[in-house]
């Protein structure tokens, strides 16, 4: 049976903190079931391009 997967890094901004960065967060997806994992690393949002 073959298995289809994705990985997505991206940056919640929802949870930003006091000085202006937020969470960067992984999120596993197997076929179609989907964990999101903080990678407890902190960016500015402003920096991040979600397009590779």
């Amino acid at each position: 049976m073959n298995k289809t997967f994705g990985l997505l890094f991206y940056v919640k901004k929802t949870k930003m903190i006091a000085n202006g960065t937020a969470p960067v967060y992984l999120r596993i997806t197997i076929d179609g079931e989907r964990a999101d994992i903080s990678s407890k690393r902190y960016i500015n949002p402003d920096k991040w391009n979600a397009n590779g």
